[in-house]
C-alpha cells in the first residue's frame, strides 16, 4: 500500500492557482488545459473550480507539460 504524499492530497474543490501548484505549471497552462478539455471544471460564483480527480488523472497520464 502506497502512502499518499502531500502532493496527492487535494481539497474537494481546487482553484486554478492550486491546480497550477499541484501540476507544477503556471496558471496560463491550466487555462489552456481547461480549454482543450484535458481538465474538468465548473463555475461557482464566477470562479473556476477544477475537479481534483481530473488533475490526478492528467498527472498520471504522463501528458504533463
Amino acid at each position: 500500500m502506497q502512502i499518499p504524499s502531500m502532493n496527492d492530497i487535494l481539497p474537494a474543490e481546487v482553484s486554478v492557482a492550486e491546480a497550477a501548484k499541484y501540476l507544477g505549471v503556471g496558471r496560463k497552462i491550466i487555462y489552456q488545459l481547461l480549454e482543450f478539455g484535458e481538465l474538468r471544471s465548473f463555475r461557482e460564483h464566477g470562479k473556476i473550480i477544477i475537479d481534483p480527480s481530473s488533475l490526478r488523472d492528467f498527472r498520471e497520464s504522463g501528458k504533463q507539460p
